[in-house]
């Protein structure tokens, strides 16, 4: 690991001795962890902000009885019992 110095205002100061104190765990795990939650929100956008085209079809159909076995034979409902056939599977 490498070591890296930074300056907490006494409120945040406080807190995360509480916080420490209560699970048990050292500070630095804590200031790791949040970091690594932060730094994952900022890079891979988690928290949402990015319109997904993808995302925005979720619900888009609203209430669908869907065939139990819809996941395990999709190719024949998505093209029919003569579903073509795949030059890779033969």
């Amino acid at each position: 690991m490498i070591r890296k110095q930074l300056y907490l205002d006494e409120g945040l100061e406080r807190d995360l001795k509480t916080v420490a104190r209560r699970s048990g765990e050292s500070e630095a795990a804590h200031v790791r962890r949040a970091l690594r939650t932060y730094l994952d929100a900022q890079l891979y956008d988690i928290d949402g902000d990015d319109d997904d085209p993808l995302l925005e079809l979720v619900g888009l159909a609203g209430d669908v009885a869907a065939p139990a076995d819809l996941a395990r034979n999709h190719d024949r409902y998505l093209y029919g019992a003569d579903r073509p056939t795949d030059a890779a599977t033969g």
